[in-house]
């Protein structure tokens, strides 16, 4: 991607997401996405070899996007009474940046794509995203914040789980629900992990 720069790298970024996000890997077609980009096919296979290798670039380009405004907390920071408070701040922070960075809704239409076959960017980065929720509730267990009465890996599972049901359920609002929904994706989130990860009221 480093050979294409400004409207040319936003332009094949849009593209390629609304091509895999409506088609798949399997049938998303690299002329369809050229066209759509609005640039010759030279300079394209000048950037990238290949539809795996569009694929990276992209995933790998929307993270930096992203980190270069957000970094995931230490899961060491979601210790005791600070569990809540952290997590509160992390879902408000994500949404705040969903709001003015395009790169984050970019990645995520893209980020359950199901598997292109081997381990790529996309894969790499939701194991990733799957083991720092590991971590954070394991700290969140170990300091009693968070209910022991389940095992961890299930309580992990449930919460990335319903953390993608969550980001479908905010990617396919239709215009005239977009606004609403982007208030919620902060608060609705909370209050759905504070009734499945809490301790229950007997353990208190």
């Amino acid at each position: 991607m480093a050979a294409l720069t400004g409207n040319h790298r936003d332009r094949l970024i849009e593209a390629t997401v609304a091509e895999f996000a409506s088609v798949g890997y399997e049938r998303a077609s690299l002329n369809r996405i050229i066209q759509a980009a609005g640039i010759s096919k030279s300079s394209f296979y000048h950037a990238v070899g290949s539809k795996a290798e569009l694929l990276d670039a992209v995933v790998e380009t929307l993270i930096a996007d992203v980190r270069a405004h957000w970094v995931a907390p230490d899961p060491a920071q979601f210790a005791g009474d600070d569990f809540w408070p952290r997590l509160d701040g992390v879902l408000t922070d994500l949404s705040r940046l969903a709001a003015f960075d395009p790169a984050l809704g970019l990645l995520g239409r893209i980020f359950y794509l199901p598997a292109a076959g081997g381990i790529d960017a996309r894969t790499t980065l939701l194991d990733a995203v799957h083991a720092w929720v590991a971590e954070v509730l394991q700290v969140g267990v170990r300091t009693g914040a968070v209910r022991d009465d389940v095992p961890v890996e299930a309580l992990a599972a449930a919460t990335f789980g319903m953390l993608r049901g969550l980001d479908e359920w905010a990617l396919d609002a239709t215009a005239a629900e977009a606004s609403r929904r982007a208030r919620d994706q902060a608060a609705v989130p909370a209050l759905i992990l504070r009734g499945m990860l809490g301790r229950p009221a007997s353990a208190e």
